[in-house]
């Protein structure tokens, strides 16, 4: 850079280094370092942040919270249900009754017509069994029937795998047979599939019409 009124040169250092200048490992050296800092910062609460002369080898001084109540143990189960090619993965853990598919409440889900086949697990094991707990489905695959059916399927296996594995076997083994008592296919995933099409016929079993004169 030069001046208007004279022609030696301006020394601009800019705070920031010049990557184009720097050498290969430090460049990467030095960007590893600035994903390490800003990971570090926006998993902490920082209360004091110090920066040296230096932008590459800035020193970061901070004083975090030491005295936060810590949380207890995460207890959480992962179970999946699926109906024909609808598969719903359900992630159950400790909460407030929470029950979401695909961040929506079961209220919002469609066909408005098949919500009490979705609310099935609630109606027959009570809103007092899933006071405690949060469940989010993922559901995705199929047609609107089929997801139905693999979420209702998620929602009572994460239930019953979160009460096997943190609250007692009597409370799991109840639960059980209420939802098998009812509908098997709560707990258990239906294996029948659609028999494929054949030659001569519309269908797998029905042949055209013919006519022998």
């Amino acid at each position: 850079m030069r001046c208007l009124n004279s022609r030696k040169k301006i020394n601009c250092r800019a705070t920031a280094p010049d990557f184009r200048r720097l050498k290969p490992a430090r460049s990467l050296r030095t960007a590893l370092k600035l994903k390490t800092v800003c990971a570090s910062l926006s998993s902490m609460k920082i209360t004091k942040i110090a920066y040296s002369n230096s932008f590459v080898n800035s020193s970061l001084c901070f004083n975090c919270f030491r005295n936060m109540p810590a949380k207890g143990p995460l207890q959480s189960v992962q179970v999946f249900g699926r109906k024909k090619t609808a598969t719903a993965v359900a992630h159950c853990k400790r909460g407030n009754g929470l029950i979401k598919v695909n961040g929506r409440p079961l209220e919002m889900i469609e066909p408005a017509t098949l919500q009490y086949k979705l609310l099935e697990p609630v109606l027959l094991l009570g809103k007092e069994r899933f006071a405690g707990v949060d469940i989010r489905v993922r559901v995705k695959g199929g047609g609107h029937v089929a997801q139905i059916y693999a979420i209702r399927q998620s929602i009572s296996k994460a239930l019953v795998a979160y009460y096997q594995k943190y609250v007692d076997e009597a409370s799991k083994k109840e639960i059980k047979d209420i939802l098998i008592q009812y509908d098997r296919t709560l707990l258990v995933a239906d294996p029948r599939r659609c028999e494929s099409k054949k030659f001569g016929g519309p269908g797998a079993r029905a042949r055209y019409q013919k006519s022998y004169r």
